[in-house]
């Protein structure tokens, strides 16, 4: 039996197989979210009646024993958050329950997930709620070891029953782990190690008692078999024991001194849980076995939690390759997911070869995080990493562009190495201040090439920003391999960053506080119109333009650190005339207000019908219509699965309309309603399809033209529902036009233009549940 952990109230058991084959064959279905997180470094463990769970920062893994599948549980999925710090199971496996950095506590049962958001709620302890180790004493009852203390948690009504602090003066104490045995309970703390009966009244500090033996003497592990103990202290890779009223150094063979990460009890003795190896001992301290990367197919082996099975398989949560297990002491099994190895997102991008997160990042102040967790790239359904070493050790990677005419030919920029040329996946050339024109940062060293935006000319060419550069702008025409750098008047010695080109060939240069430089380049001049704040200079209401772009009617729509404005004649920009932005308004009861006005607007994309989506530093994330007039959407950490509601990125898959949100705190997608428009109906399809009683969503048909009308019948004819087309995509509900769910069955989707002068048909299939 399965803790069933409901996707919507629909049983995993038989939905896992089908999400699989609709994930692989046509991604997720419009309006559903899914994460995308590094889930594999488990650091909790958990056996369940018929599958293993693994707890991550960002969620769960589960292993479905019976059908060899693993799957992800995060919060799109009904986790309340992100930063699992700890994970235990029930003694019979019906329930697990979850604990958080901010002292959040989740009891997942077979039929809901209950919060018990008691701690954080209080505000008692901020700074110290963090969950460190849970333990059960039955069912119904479970103690937390928290920085602030020891909570006990009565199940039966998912409440807090009691806070111990362990001082007189009821300060707090750091607990790190702890265990119930028989009839008492056993805290590892800063202060040593102490102990209660659980039929005592454990608000009564004269109901603990510490051990004199580590008395102010902090412990950061425990763990009991009996009569004995075994500790570990912070920092130390050998644990104590003791047998009787004495205290004795475990002697491991294994010389190696990696810091204990957990230790835990087993039939027979004891688990220590270390940096790179298991080591399981009797009940007297005599070794019996080693589990290290020496096993095979067990390279990266890094534990954090064992359990043992019923059937004797070891089951391990391994920070680096998610779940692994041993049914054979002489080879290792891993379970993982597919993922970015990092939830750090500066930024997202769109490429022909698919959706590319890029972790290396900037501060406010545009200085180096000397980030070198490189780049990861989404296509096909699935990840893949270009690590570090690939970039010849640069750091801070911030942008791609792909050569247009060859796609296996592509380029990089980084904050401090200059720019990457790339050759179907290998470094062919670092280009920086040694050979190229790229200059380095004014006031730092002399190689600390800083390039950060990156744009495909109309002519041909690679042309790139310079930051503290005297010569901002530089041109790389890939045929000769030549380079230029152009000055840029005011920009000159200024951090510099994005840059884009309108349909004029203008190309718009983002400075860090100083708006925006409007650029046009003739053979070797240039001639110059900047863009910021004050009437008849831009009129922008912050100098801090975070993000830009040009939409589908080429207006330029402009996200500073004050709010939301529009260019409406960019292309004015080298003729003198007016270019100043305007502020959107719109009269709610009687009161005029600009839309989106004081936020701190960081990132914007578009989607197929150029409707705007737009992330802020505190308020979420926004979808605007096409004129910016109507709010359609405002998703938030508190109303949807955001994982954050500070948005640092968004791009937008124009072939799916999948919209990529780089949160603070991790990558999670959403699939909108739109995508780009399609020249003919030659390409229509349906999806999902069929349609089945394990989809959420909306069912949908995309490949249409531009303002395509869609009417969905039954095949008699009886008209189902119909309405207009979103970009190159219509969605349906798959409910009537009384609001009723349409039954089982075959509808066609009738498809015709604006002008009639092209209509199609689609088929799509519905199978309902029982």
């Amino acid at each position: 039996m399965h803790l069933c952990l409901v996707k919507l109230n629909f049983i995993w058991a038989g939905a896992l197989w089908f999400l699989g084959e609709i994930l692989c064959a046509q991604g997720i279905p419009v309006g559903q979210w899914r994460s995308h997180l590094p889930m594999n470094g488990t650091h909790s463990i958990a056996i369940l009646k018929d599958e293993i769970i693994g707890a991550s920062k960002y969620g769960l893994l589960r292993y479905d024993r019976i059908n060899n599948t693993i799957s992800d549980f995060t919060k799109v999925d009904g986790l309340n958050g992100v930063g699992i710090t700890e994970m235990e199971s029930s003694p019979n496996g019906y329930k697990a329950l979850l604990g958080y950095e901010d002292g959040l506590l989740e009891l997942l049962t077979e039929k809901e997930i209950r919060r018990i958001p008691d701690i954080p709620q209080s505000g008692k302890y901020p700074g110290k709620s963090k969950i460190n180790s849970i333990s059960f004493d039955g069912e119904n009852r479970a103690f937390a070891a928290t920085d602030f203390g020891v909570v006990e948690l009565d199940l039966s009504f998912g409440v807090i029953k009691g806070t111990y602090l362990l001082k007189e003066d009821e300060s707090t104490t750091k607990a790190y782990s702890l265990e119930t045995d028989s009839d008492s309970l056993y805290v590892a703390a800063e202060t040593g190690l102490w102990s209660a009966s659980l039929d005592d009244p454990l608000f009564l500090l004269s109901s603990w008692k510490q051990s004199q033996r580590w008395a102010d003497t902090a412990v950061s592990h425990v763990s009991v078999f009996g009569s004995d103990r075994l500790i570990g202290k912070p920092g130390s890779g050998v644990p104590w024991l003791k047998k009787g009223l004495k205290w004795s150094q475990v002697q491991l063979n294994n010389s190696d001194q990696n810091p204990i990460q957990c230790l835990s009890k087993r039939d027979n003795g004891y688990a220590i849980i270390r940096d790179y190896d298991i080591i399981f001992i009797d009940t007297i301290g005599i070794q019996k076995q080693d589990y290290s990367s020496g096993l095979g197919n067990n390279n990266n082996f890094n534990p954090r939690d064992v359990k043992t099975g019923n059937d004797g398989t070891i089951w391990i949560a391994n920070a680096g390759r998610g779940i692994s297990f041993i049914d054979n002491v002489n080879y290792v099994q891993h379970r993982g997911m597919s993922g970015p190895p990092s939830s750090s997102v500066f930024d997202v991008r769109y490429t022909i070869q698919g959706i590319n997160v890029f972790s290396g990042a900037i501060d406010p102040t545009w200085t180096a995080s000397y980030c070198n967790e490189g780049m990861f790239v989404f296509s096909q359904e699935n990840w893949s990493v270009f690590s570090s070493d690939k970039f010849n050790g640069a750091k801070d990677i911030l942008s791609k562009e792909v050569d247009p005419a060859d796609s296996s030919h592509w380029f990089v920029s980084s904050w401090g190495n200059g720019v990457l040329e790339f050759k179907d996946g290998v470094l062919e050339t670092t280009w920086n201040n040694t050979n190229s024109s790229l200059q380095g940062a004014s006031g730092s060293s002399i190689n600390d090439v800083r390039t950060g935006g990156l744009c495909w000319g109309q002519d041909g060419a690679l042309w790139v920003t310079n930051a503290l550069s005297n010569l901002p702008l530089h041109r790389y025409d890939p045929l000769t391999k030549q380079w230029e750098g152009y000055g840029l008047g005011a920009f000159n010695g200024l951090s510099v960053k994005g840059i884009i080109q309108d349909p004029d060939g203008v190309f718009w240069i983002q400075s860090r506080k100083n708006g925006l430089m409007a650029v046009k380049v003739n053979g070797n001049t240039t001639q110059l119109r900047r863009l910021t704040a004050g009437i008849n200079s831009g009129n922008l209401p912050s100098g801090s333009v975070n993000s830009y772009l040009f939409d589908k009617d080429g207006e330029l729509w402009l996200g500073t650190s004050d709010g939301l404005v529009v260019c409406f004649s960019p292309f004015n920009s080298m003729n003198s005339m007016n270019i100043d932005a305007q502020a959107l308004l719109i009269n709610e009861n009687g009161i005029v207000q600009k839309i989106l006005s004081g936020e701190n607007i960081l990132s914007m994309a578009i989607d197929g019908a150029n409707r705007k989506w737009i992330g802020t530093s505190e308020g979420g994330l926004f979808l605007l219509s096409s004129d910016g007039l109507t709010t359609l959407a405002h998703y938030t950490e508190s109303n949807s699965p955001l994982l954050s509601n500070r948005i640092n990125a968004i791009s937008v898959d124009p072939s799916t309309g999948e919209v990529f949100i780089g949160t603070s705190k991790g990558l999670l997608s959403y699939r909108g309603s739109a995508i780009n428009v399609f020249n003919d109906l030659a390409s229509v399809s349906v999806f999902p399809n069929p349609y089945k009683p394990t989809d959420f969503g909306l069912m949908s048909i995309k490949g249409l033209v531009e303002n395509s009308y869609v009417k969905v019948t039954d095949v008699s004819g009886r008209l189902i529902f119909e309405g207009l087309a979103t970009g190159g995509q219509f969605s349906w509900d798959t409910n009537g036009l009384n609001g009723k769910r349409a039954p089982s069955g075959i509808y066609l989707f009738w498809i015709t233009d604006p002008m009639g002068a092209q209509t199609g048909v689609a088929q799509g299939v519905i199978v309902r549940g029982f």
